[in-house]
């Protein structure tokens, strides 16, 4: 599986950040942001966020098996295995045939999507010059000029219902914050693309110039992690709850918005954050008694 890894790496490097990168996710909103800090006064470019529906179960799985054979020849007796057959989901007594996607759990799952996903990056490569075209497994992000970028939602419309790859147009989203008219011109995108103002929320950041925006984003991601960790001492078991806010309910929800937004707009969450994860402890410690603060 290692050399398997390294090879598949190799082949999805260029475009695709969800398998085998390390900070993929962070890597492609720094690179967004830096387009948009140096680019957003120029009015002739956008940017497309594109949303499959449902993409990871309903992938083609001819196409899945046909990408395996020719990239990865290794496993493809292991991935037919896996997925030559229609498998049973049982339903009570009843059941029901699964026959297209690739299976939730499965630790391969995340690369045989990228295999399929992957002749259609190289198409939207081969006939679109962008500025950035990048993919976080099923979430793509390009910039380029108004014009390229719409051939890239044609070229998506077309050949990805063949892969099992549906656009789900009223979760892909048009952004620039600059405009020289060509954007809103009838016909060049669908009129129920969304259209959002001040910014999109792109693999859990903000891209974004206007400070409100960012602001909010990352307000209402510490208001998510406090709301969790105030449910914590309804567990009744502080070694449970310490567990729990060391490993995955405490400042790990805030990480990532400190590694990909400005830090002056994190500023505000960052407080809140810190003074309900202080109160949280300090009901595991001493159970909202004495005794308790700063040496």
């Amino acid at each position: 599986m290692k050399g398997v890894s390294k090879v598949m790496t190799q082949y999805l490097y260029d475009f695709q950040f969800g398998v085998g990168v390390s900070g993929g996710a962070e890597a492609i909103l720094h690179s967004v942001n830096r387009v948009l800090g140096d680019r957003h006064e120029d009015g002739s470019l956008a940017m497309l966020t594109v949303d499959f529906s449902n993409a990871f179960n309903l992938v083609d799985r001819s196409s899945l098996l046909q990408e395996v054979r020719v990239r990865c020849p290794s496993i493809s007796s292991w991935v037919e295995f896996l997925y030559g057959q229609p498998a049973r989901l049982y339903l009570g007594d009843n059941y029901i045939w699964s026959t297209t996607g690739v299976q939730q759990g499965d630790p391969l799952g995340p690369l045989l999507f990228a295999l399929v996903l992957h002749p259609l990056v190289h198409q939207i490569r081969d006939n679109c010059k962008l500025l950035l075209h990048a993919w976080y497994l099923n979430d793509g992000t390009v910039i380029g000029d108004v014009r390229e970028v719409a051939k890239v939602l044609d070229i998506i419309k077309d050949r990805g219902p063949s892969l099992g790859l549906v656009l789900n147009i009223r979760k892909t989203e048009l952004f620039w914050p600059s405009c020289d008219g060509r954007k809103s011109r009838a016909g060049l995108f669908p009129e129920d693309i969304g259209r959002p103002a001040l910014g999109v929320k792109l693999l859990g950041g903000a891209v974004s110039r206007n400070a409100d925006f960012i602001q909010g984003l990352a307000t209402k991601r510490a208001s998510n992690a406090v709301d969790l960790i105030r449910l914590l001492p309804k567990l009744g078991d502080p070694q449970s709850e310490l567990l729990l806010l060391r490993s995955c309910m405490g400042i790990a929800k805030l990480f990532f918005g400190l590694r990909t937004c400005p830090p002056l707009h994190m500023m505000g969450a960052a407080s809140f954050f810190d003074k309900e994860l202080r109160a949280a402890i300090e009901n595991l410690v001493v159970c909202g008694g004495p005794f308790f603060g700063d040496l």
